[in-house]
């Protein structure tokens, strides 16, 4: 992906020196970079030229990156890829402003493609921020409905998969891209719920039950709480200790509703590769690296769950 990262970083020059220091900090930090490799595979089985789908791919990870700065903002996260956050080396101030100047450089270069693209991807944004709010208005509730989880994250992670399966589609004027943001959406819905999952195993690199401790309710809290109460739920967040966090991740895990939420997921892949593999292009590429990428996740799934 050096490519990518390279257009990345073109896209950023002649920027305050501040910003683009902060910006580079962060893009070279990596990732997955998940989301622009999809719109790669669909630019290409497109038929697009390699100028426009660097710029198209680059752009989608600068809104990637810039919602990853806004969320370590709001939850207060000091480590992400095990590097300090831009909040904790900057602070608040800086951290915010970096974050916007990414989402506008990135708009940008969208718009110099093609102007209409604006307002799609503007609309994406929206949608993520707003499904952002929905989440801190229901922090902490621990009750939470299946449907108000989804619209959560639909929106915080399933748009901007839908735009990375569509806005190649979009830009060349295809029918059919509604059908690919509809497709690219539950590829992210699934994407949230495996990671959603994760939090509450030990050797994914990441700070375990982080989501349970900030009040977020995901999937497999849904579906042990509709069938157990939240009577073992609540005593771990009221005393979050070891042995009490410990002994809800043992209960949930016997009750099976981590392999329940990983097999939804996985229905969900499935969903959105037959619905891709439908549509009127070459296809064949995108399916394979969707496919290839959750065939890892759930395998590591199953080796943590051993």
């Amino acid at each position: 992906m050096e490519s990518l990262d390279a257009k990345m970083l073109e896209l950023l020059e002649g920027s305050v020196e501040l910003a683009q220091k902060v910006s580079e900090y962060v893009i070279k930090s990596g990732g997955k970079r998940i989301r622009p490799r999809i719109a790669l595979a669909v630019s290409k089985g497109l038929g697009l030229d390699e100028k426009d789908t660097l710029d198209l791919a680059a752009s989608i990870e600068l809104i990637h990156t810039a919602s990853l700065i806004h969320d370590d903002i709001v939850d207060l996260a000091e480590k992400r890829r095990n590097n300090p956050t831009v909040v904790m080396r900057w602070g608040p101030e800086l951290a915010v402003l970096s974050g916007d100047f990414l989402f506008i450089r990135a708009l940008r270069v969208i718009a110099s493609k093609r102007l209409e693209m604006v307002d799609y991807v503007a609309k994406v944004v929206e949608d993520m921020v707003k499904a952002e709010i929905l989440q801190e208005a229901v922090r902490g509730t621990v009750h939470l409905d299946v449907e108000t989880y989804y619209k959560i994250i639909d929106g915080k992670t399933g748009r901007l998969f839908g735009a990375s399966f569509a806005l190649p589609a979009y830009y060349l004027e295809k029918l059919f891209w509604r059908e690919l943001d509809r497709a690219g959406t539950l590829v992210g819905r699934a994407f949230q719920i495996v990671d959603d999952v994760l939090d509450y195993f030990p050797g994914t690199g990441k700070d375990r039950f982080k989501d349970l401790l900030n009040g977020k309710t995901t999937l497999p809290l849904i579906l042990y709480t509709e069938r157990y109460g939240s009577s073992l739920v609540e005593k771990a967040l009221r005393e979050p200790t070891e042995d009490n966090l410990l002994e809800l991740f043992e209960r949930m895990k016997n009750a099976g509703v981590f392999r329940e939420a990983v097999g939804i997921a996985r229905d969900f892949v499935d969903e959105s590769l037959r619905k891709v593999s439908s549509l009127p292009f070459e296809s064949e590429e995108v399916v394979k690296l969707v496919s290839g990428y959750f065939e890892r996740v759930f395998a590591k799934f199953e080796n943590l769950s051993s």
